[in-house]
């Protein structure tokens, strides 16, 4: 739990460790390994870890360190109802849970329960991928110890929601067969991904990619049935529905934080896209849900 400065007696259930993967009762982790290499007991199975990865724990699995060497990790501790009031353990594990995350945008718990013979809560990625899933992780631990103002606890609730969908693609990246992959694009994709807050144009991609214009657009459009300006803005546009959804964040740091120019431009294309403005979305999304779970 951490003490919020701002509100006398307030504990929020969200924490950090430098030091542990597993999470404390009742709480989900998500663990960051930067560095080095350990043999894990996983529920009574032996696991090799290798960094860099991401660990998705979930209350009830049992994750020992058997050996390490140069280990070096950062873990995110919470419980469901740190991202909503409405979440917890018992609504996760329920079986409307799945309709619940179409109707209200929930986040899927999946990869901190699901295992199969390839994987037991361990994402392996790329070393290039590192700095970026970093970057998320850095900023919940800074907005934890800072608490620079009152909104702290949204913003590292915002890049929790983020870790969830970076972990997502890392999972897809590391096992799902894509039957249409083109490794070209499959850069692209990950790219984006990565890297929305930022302002980049198609030369940047075609320069980055040592690829042309015409090549890219064409492959792009194939592999996504959009052009590469329609799928970031319908990225961007995902993106900013679950932080108004779920954060207080004003709607200029918002707009910032997910690419856009300025936040005339992110209100206009928000409400061409959805038919509201971002304050009216906000303020629907929680009448759904006061509706669903308070009546």
């Amino acid at each position: 739990m951490t003490k919020c400065r701002f509100w006398e007696n307030r504990y929020l259930p969200i924490e950090y460790s430098l030091d542990k993967i597993q999470s404390n009762e009742g709480f989900f982790s998500l663990c960051l390994v930067k560095k080095g290499v350990a043999t894990l007991e996983i529920d009574n199975e032996k696991c090799y870890l290798s960094a860099p990865a991401m660990i998705c724990v979930n209350p009830d699995k049992k994750i020992t360190i058997l050996k390490s060497n140069h280990l070096q990790i950062k873990t995110i501790l919470f419980t469901p109802d740190f991202i909503n009031r409405n979440l917890s353990v018992e609504s996760i594990l329920s079986y409307d849970y799945e309709i619940n995350c179409k109707l209200f945008d929930f986040p899927s718990f999946d990869l901190f329960y699901q295992t199969n013979n390839f994987y037991n809560c361990v994402i392996p990625f790329d070393v290039e991928e590192l700095s970026k899933v970093e970057y998320l992780f850095d900023s919940i631990i800074e907005q934890l110890s800072v608490q620079p103002d009152n909104m702290w606890s949204c913003r590292a609730r915002m890049s929790v929601i983020r870790i969830f969908d970076y972990a997502a693609n890392l999972y897809k990246e590391a096992f799902e067969i894509n039957q249409e992959s083109d490794t070209l694009i499959d850069c692209i994709l990950t790219f984006i991904e990565f890297n929305l807050e930022k302002q980049f144009t198609i030369d940047d991609l075609c320069r980055w990619y040592n690829t042309n214009r015409t090549t890219l657009m064409t492959e792009f459009k194939h592999i996504t049935g959009k052009t590469i300006n329609e799928f970031v803005i319908d990225k961007r546009i995902s993106v900013s529905k679950k932080i108004l959804e779920f954060t207080n964040i004003s709607i200029e740091e918002l707009s910032e934080k997910c690419g856009f120019s300025s936040q005339s431009y992110f209100t206009r294309t928000f409400k061409k896209k959805t038919g509201l403005s971002p304050t009216q979305y906000r303020k629907q999304a929680i009448e759904k849900r006061i509706e669903k779970f308070q009546t």
